[in-house]
């Protein structure tokens, strides 16, 4: 990142990576200078016209645009030279920094942009302004010479990683963003080189508005004047919570295999031991890796462990007081099922030690007992002489018990027991036990929070979709099945309500993806959309102000819709007097009309632009009317696509389905057969059928 004084054409300020590709030029200097110094050529190595040589690192490129360039004062033997994208990024109104814009070095091979991009067009959305916000790099600038080293100025990237307006930063020290876990040692550090005028850069947990918190690598230089004295403090915040979290995982599995290692090479174990015990914790990780089912990651555990580390295994899941949250998992070398009911229902509520609740009151790294012997019965209640007396008879003589860890938190733990083995627990058994302990944590922990995202996801789905109303006159029948992959929710609806002056408003959409946010901006369509029907409208004015709103709003992504009116065409509902239907579709798939006489045939209708697709021209209306006995089949895609075919052909395979069946079926039966023999889905589908009765109402 470099400084640029737009003014006087002069660098001010270059950062620490930026002043390695000119080592030797001292600040500030200017940007002639500068362009000559790290070997400025194009993209594709040329050298720059005279123009564009004295261009690329200033502020005349229009908003968004900037300047693909390569740098390097030669060629290296391999011909290789290094790539940028520069773009300009004003620093706006600064204090003391009037006149002033960064221009930011984005590496084009980080970026996935091919080495010979063409800058006299338009750049890729991704190298546009926004690239630095999507590349995660937030900006700011410090006062050195206020009080307290308020902040003057930070880019969009810095609101979208900590959740504070501008606003809400500028004029403060950024120790807002500190916390109960913010490291003072990394505080320190900085602030020690901050007052030494130095470069820094450290990694230290921040707190976004929301109080989530994340590893920000923190890297600050000092900007100087043209008198060396210390004005400002640039600042690049980045979010390095992953890759800290996958370092502390590989720092904490490197521990185990190595402390596992020295221990096995420094006692009687052969090298098959330690062999069959790495083939262990390999197999342990697959094994707890290939589910998302708590119980069964358990179990798999169990049966791992028994016999070939324990002869008797103890495993329970419980919260941060101790309290049994399942049914523990006890698994036994020579079985004794009976035994094992027994000692199952006096667990839960004995936090003596050795047991699974006093360890995980302490969460500490394990308790190893290699001559464990059992406490008088003078000190015992009744429950724990019975459970003593089942410990002897399944043989109780060496035992360890770790905590089962996850994410700085406790889930369970794990007792292994040696007895009819004869065979004793050492420290190596400890290392490698929590070395299980920390992968079966991670394991159980995924799979919870899996099985909260989904009974979540599954409850906001159902949430948004409406009842199925009684309406005189209608016979109605719907179904929403979410994909049975990915997470279970999707942006696919159906609704049926009744309008002030009697008519029936039908509704069916498709809101592109199948995730949770799909389907809260489906929530969001489906409330619009009934305000904007509320008043009488037509469908076609319906469906422009529902575009109009959604893309004036940027509610939602892409969404295909479909919207009718159904009135009746006499006075009353019913009496075997036909219905009117006006419609207009955005994208959708034609709905299917199946008559009294069983015949069935799409609804022919122009085909208009999907929700929040630009549209200038008006969107189409339709009518038609339907006999008494007709019934009206509203569906989504994922009722119909399928891999290896095209949509047409898959509406006319289903057009047959419907034709097929009597006309005098009620909605449900018609519902039932379409999705009877589906496949596994790789969409959701809704649907929705409405009959016009000629008749009294058939059982639903």
């Amino acid at each position: 990142v470099l400084l640029v004084d737009g003014a006087s054409r002069l660098i001010v300020h270059a950062n620490p990576l930026a002043r390695q590709l000119a080592p030797e030029l001292v600040l500030p200097c200017s940007v002639d200078d500068w362009t000559a110094a790290v070997g400025v050529r194009d993209a594709q190595g040329n050298a720059l016209s005279e123009v564009d040589r004295r261009s690329w690192l200033t502020a005349d490129q229009p908003t968004g645009y900037g300047q693909a360039v390569s740098v390097g004062q030669l060629p290296d033997w391999s011909g290789s030279r290094r790539s940028f994208y520069a773009l300009p990024l004003p620093v706006g109104d600064a204090p003391g920094l009037g006149g002033h814009h960064f221009v930011v070095l984005l590496a084009l091979q980080t970026l996935g942009v091919p080495a010979g991009l063409d800058h006299t067009v338009a750049p890729p959305p991704f190298v546009q302004d926004h690239a630095v916000l999507a590349a995660g790099c937030s900006f700011s600038l410090v006062s050195a010479t206020e009080p307290d080293l308020p902040l003057t100025w930070v880019n969009a990237a810095f609101t979208a990683l900590t959740g504070y307006t501008a606003e809400e930063v500028i004029g403060r020290n950024c120790r807002f963003l500190q916390g109960p876990s913010t490291e003072p040692d990394q505080v320190a550090l900085i602030s020690e080189h901050l007052k030494a005028g130095q470069d820094v850069t450290a990694v230290m947990l921040n707190y976004r508005k929301d109080g989530t918190v994340f590893c920000n690598q923190v890297s600050i230089s000092p900007v100087l004047d043209e008198t060396g004295a210390v004005t400002h403090y640039f600042g690049v915040q980045t979010d390095v919570t992953h890759r800290v979290e996958a370092d502390q995982a590989r720092a904490l599995a490197l521990a185990a295999e190595r402390a596992a290692r020295a221990d096995a090479e420094s006692t009687r174990r052969t090298a098959h031991v330690f062999g069959l015990r790495m083939s262990l914790v390999a197999e342990a990780t697959g094994l707890l890796a290939s589910t998302l089912d708590v119980g069964e990651s358990l179990e798999r555990l169990a049966r791992l462990v028994v016999p070939l580390l324990a002869d008797w295994v103890v495993i329970s899941l419980a919260d941060e007081h101790g309290r049994s949250t399942c049914r523990p998992i006890i698994r036994h070398r020579d079985g004794h099922e009976g035994a094992i009911e027994a000692y199952r229902a006096l667990l839960p509520d004995l936090p003596r030690p050795g047991s699974q609740a006093h360890e995980l009151l302490g969460g500490g790294p394990g308790q190893l007992l290699p001559r464990w012997s059992a406490p008088p019965a003078s000190q015992l209640s009744a429950a724990e002489r019975e459970l003593l007396a089942i410990e002897q008879a399944f043989g109780s003589s060496s035992r360890l018990v770790v905590p089962l860890t996850a994410r700085r938190k406790v889930v369970g733990t794990m007792m292994l027991v040696h007895g009819p083995s004869g065979r004793t627990f050492d420290e190596s058994d400890l290392d490698l036990a929590a070395d299980l302990g920390l992968r079966a944590g991670l394991a159980i922990d995924n799979a919870r929070m899996y099985t909260r995202e989904q009974t979540t996801a599954v409850t906001l789905q159902r949430s948004l979709l409406p009842s199925r109303p009684h309406i005189d006159g209608l016979a109605l029948a719907a179904e929403y099945l979410p994909a049975d992959q990915g997470s279970q929710v999707g942006g696919d609806w159906w609704d049926v309500f009744q309008l002030p002056d009697g008519a029936i408003g039908l509704v069916i959409g498709d809101v592109m993806g199948h995730d949770i946010a799909a389907a809260a901006a489906m929530g969001q369509l489906r409330s619009i959309l009934r305000t904007c029907a509320w008043g009488g409208a037509e469908p076609a004015a319906v469906l422009t102000q529902l575009d109009d709103l959604v893309q004036s709003f940027e509610l939602a992504q892409l969404a295909t819709c479909f919207y009718a009116k159904l009135e009746w065409a006499g006075a009353e509902p019913g009496g075997n007097r036909p219905a009117r239907l006006s419609w207009s579709s955005a994208g959708h798939l034609p709905p299917i009309v199946l008559d009294p006489e069983g015949r069935a045939r799409l609804l022919d209708m122009g085909t208009d632009v999907p929700i929040g697709v630009p549209f200038a021209g008006a969107r189409e209306q339709h009518d038609t009317v339907l006999a008494a006995g007709s019934t009206l089949l509203l569906y989504t895609d994922g009722l119909v696509e399928t891999r290896a075919g095209d949509i047409y052909g898959d509406v006319d395979r289903l057009l047959r389905k419907v034709g097929g069946q009597p006309a005098a079926d009620c909605p449900k039966s018609l519902v039932d057969h379409l999705l009877a023999g589906l496949p596994a889905l790789s969409d959701d589908v809704a649907l929705l059928a409405v009959k016009i009765l000629d008749e009294a109402p058939c059982t639903q």
